[in-house]
């Protein structure tokens, strides 16, 4: 990834707000954005985002995968653009399971093609996510954001060498468990 090395307490892994100061975070952008504005959209100077396609959006009337991935593909040309996501499976709110795991197929498609990491949303789901990540074999990092879990889950994802992002509430073991150079703290998930 192109960002520093900064301590974890100072940058904000994962985060949807757009005043976060360049360099201090990952902004993870808006599917407006992804839709409407990828041509003409630029980047803050110094400044991290993410682009993705969010399980959730899969509920919306009228999703056009495509629009998506071309909104991506422009957004993916700007090197400040330093992830893929955030994208994922959620069994709670986004649509149907099929569509998901087509749309997450299409992420570590762009994902390995750019050579970006991704950052995971993942809802009650995880058996889905380790199967996809199973089949699929990504040479590009994954990390899950907003993780809850416990710390066996945590262990069980680690093992497939994906990182743990930790907002304001999280398992202490499941913290503890991963290693310091592995997990993230982001305000995203507070």
């Amino acid at each position: 990834m192109n960002i520093p090395e900064i301590a974890l307490l100072d940058f904000d892994f994962h985060t949807h707000r757009t005043d976060t100061l360049p360099g201090k975070g990952i902004v993870c952008l808006g599917k407006e954005t992804i839709l409407h504005d990828a041509s003409t959209w630029l980047p803050q100077k110094g400044g991290y985002y993410a682009a993705g396609v969010h399980p959730w959006w899969t509920a919306d009337a009228g999703f056009d995968l495509e629009a998506y991935c071309r909104g991506m593909e422009a957004l993916l040309q700007h090197p400040e653009v330093v992830q893929v996501g955030e994208c994922g499976i959620d069994r709670l709110r986004g649509g149907a399971l099929e569509l998901q795991q087509r749309v997450m197929a299409k992420m570590v498609e762009k994902s390995e093609t750019a050579g970006r990491p991704m950052t995971i949303h993942c809802v009650k789901a995880f058996d889905l996510l380790l199967k996809i990540h199973k089949d699929l074999k990504p040479q590009q990092k994954w990390t899950i954001h907003g993780f809850r879990g416990n710390a066996t889950l945590a262990q069980q994802l680690l093992d497939r060498g994906m990182d743990l992002s930790f907002g304001k509430h999280f398992n202490p073991e499941a913290w503890d468990t991963t290693p310091p150079d592995r997990r993230h703290r982001e305000s995203d998930a507070e």
